[in-house]
């Protein structure tokens, strides 16, 4: 009966062979470009998201970090010093150099502090205000990072949360009317960690929890992590109170910072960060440590590019402390084999 009339049957027809067609298509399209384990070039929906930072080795010339920049083929660059709020004299030359050199900026400020001393909460907020809108004039960053790894009190911040998100929300305010991004100073990597440990904790999912863990530190970090239970718990409390008000202060994303070598464990990280605070995660600061493994940079990079992480700043910096992260380059500029897959992965996919 339905095909009777032959107008009829032929639109019928029409309309199945259509539906048929958009079944075929949302069956096969995945959303998300599946990433493989190699350099495998895939299709991109983003910019470039990739930055450096090169501080080191120590003696590194400003022209050999610009060189340097310019071929591992980065969109951001992150001074290796931050602009320290007592000391700033009108300029910052790594800055410059970086903008001329037509790197996007992410920059952190400190208010005080320096060599091994924390920052303080800003205790003339006219003047911080002043000197921060002269350096968002005279560089004009992407994003404005305030303050680094905020929630370390012996190292970079003395402030509570709550100082932290006034001082944020200052500097957010500003950074907006001059058209710049903004963001807080990157939470550090082993606090995230934790941080999503203790939910699946909360959640009751404890073989989740334990899997994660397994996942994101080495043997040495586990035992480090579960030997130092309260000092864990009283990072736990402080990062949870600074997750929590980002939003409010005025945050365009959530920083955070990385050094696992897992990408499923970032992934989980990023998850859940996204979730607490509502705002899209960045890494100003993501890297190696005591190894220059090129697949460590490669798996991390494409894990980056998998869950649409805007930003990524890799530090390539060789440190002989807090953790021995590794520089991408020597001292003049020439890329290690952790270097040149950095370089690769970026002509690859983006060029």
């Amino acid at each position: 009966m339905l095909f009777k009339r032959p107008r009829i049957g032929i639109i019928v027809l029409l309309v199945l062979i259509v539906i048929f067609a958009l079944f075929k298509i949302s069956r096969f399209s995945d959303p998300q470009t599946t990433l493989s384990k190699n350099n495998t070039r895939f299709e991109l929906t983003t910019d470039n998201p990739f930055g450096v930072m090169i501080g080191a080795p120590l003696g590194m010339s400003l022209n050999t970090k610009m060189q340097a920049a310019k071929q591992l083929g980065v969109t951001y660059y992150r001074p290796t010093t931050a602009i320290f709020l007592d000391k700033w004299n009108g300029t910052c030359k790594e800055c410059a150099a970086a903008s001329r050199n037509g790197l996007r900026l992410i920059l952190t400020i400190r208010n005080g502090g320096g060599h091994g001393n924390p920052s303080t909460p800003p205790k003339d907020e006219k003047a911080y205000l002043q000197q921060v809108s002269e350096i968002l004039d005279t560089h004009k960053p992407e994003v404005l990072v305030v303050e680094n790894e905020e929630n370390s009190m012996e190292l970079f911040y003395t402030g509570t949360p709550q100082e932290y998100h006034r001082e944020l929300k200052i500097a957010c305010d500003l950074a907006h009317s001059k058209n710049s991004k903004c963001t807080n100073g990157g939470l550090v990597s082993s606090l995230v960690i934790g941080l999503v440990y203790d939910n699946y904790i909360q959640n009751g999912q404890l073989q989740k929890a334990e899997q994660f863990l397994d996942k994101a530190l080495t043997s040495e970090k586990l035992t480090e992590f579960k030997s130092q239970q309260t000092k864990v718990e009283m990072q736990l409390t402080r990062g949870t109170g600074l997750l929590t008000g980002y939003k409010s202060a005025g945050a365009d994303y959530v920083n955070f910072h990385w050094y696992s070598d897992s990408p499923e464990a970032l992934a989980e990280a990023k998850v859940y960060i996204e979730q607490v605070t509502g705002l899209p995660a960045i890494s100003n600061e993501i890297g190696q440590q005591k190894n220059v493994d090129p697949n460590q940079v490669t798996s991390l990079m494409n894990k980056v590019v998998e869950l649409k992480i805007p930003i990524a700043v890799w530090y390539s910096v060789d440190t002989l402390t807090h953790g021995q992260a590794k520089s991408l380059t020597d001292l003049n500029g020439t890329l290690r084999e952790n270097g040149i897959a950095f370089q690769e992965f970026i002509q690859k996919n983006f060029n």
